[in-house]
């Protein structure tokens, strides 16, 4: 069955470059969303910026700047626009695998009200869980919402055709997952956060919330699971979505 690959981004973080594994005193770095489509219909995996953060006032914005940290998103960057400039109804996804349960990963989830989520059940776990939640900064709001949630452990093939599989790199959150897609594209490793960008592949720069050993396996692991023409596309990385996109962000 034929599967095509897009990506979308649908806002910026804004971070002290330290925070991101990258020089400079100040990024600002995307925040995408990758679209799976297959005659059978629509799968995400992770789900953006919430909506509502347009609005400048919003609540976790005000709390996100007290961190030294901040997001900038407008109407047009919305999950909703981004899959609607793909000619894909908001309503009729079908799934969201979620790399993990932070709010510029599971934020969008709201404007996809149909959608099953494919969780790693320890990450979801997590994040009913107050401390570890608060440890993570696993803010229920954003994914608690009411969706129907199958909750899967460790590898696991989407499809059950190769053509998409979760991937455990554990670390980032206790339950982060990445997504292997193959189709004829090519073969990409969508790495989610257990790596935000190129650099960190070398510095190792992590999170200071995060279980740092538990990242240096994750990494480890998915790097050994590239071939020749794999491409890995990192958390947050501005060189893949700059000039030229590492993947499709429109049809062609």
């Amino acid at each position: 069955m034929s599967l095509r690959l897009f990506g979308c981004v649908c806002g910026q973080f804004h971070s002290p470059g330290a925070g991101m594994g990258m020089a400079g005193d100040r990024v600002a770095v995307p925040i995408p969303f990758y679209v799976i489509e297959r005659p059978d219909g629509v799968t995400l995996f992770d789900a953006g910026l919430p909506a509502g953060m347009c609005d400048p006032e919003e609540s976790y914005l005000k709390v996100l700047r007290t961190l030294d940290l901040d997001v900038t998103m407008d109407a047009g960057t919305t999950v909703a626009r981004c899959l609607e400039r793909l000619d894909i109804d908001p309503a009729k996804v079908r799934q969201v695998v979620l790399s993990h349960l932070h709010f510029d990963h599971a934020g969008g989830l709201a404007e996809l009200p149909n959608a099953t989520l494919v969780v790693q059940r320890r990450e979801w776990e997590a994040g009913f869980e107050p401390e570890v939640a608060s440890q993570y900064g696993l803010r229920k709001r954003y994914f608690d919402l009411g969706h129907e949630v199958r909750l899967i452990d460790g590898e696991h093939d989407l499809f059950g055709d190769g053509s998409a599989v979760c991937v455990p790199s554990f670390g980032h959150t206790p339950g982060h997952q990445s997504l292997r897609v193959r189709n004829d594209q090519g073969d990409h490793i969508l790495v989610g956060d257990a790596c935000y960008n190129c650099q960190v592949v070398e510095n190792r720069i992590f999170p200071e919330f995060s279980d740092h050993d538990a990242m240096n396996r994750s990494l480890d692991g998915l790097l050994t699971l590239r071939e020749a023409d794999t491409v890995m596309v990192f958390g947050h990385d501005p060189d893949q979505w700059a000039d030229k996109p590492v993947l499709p962000i429109a049809r062609a």
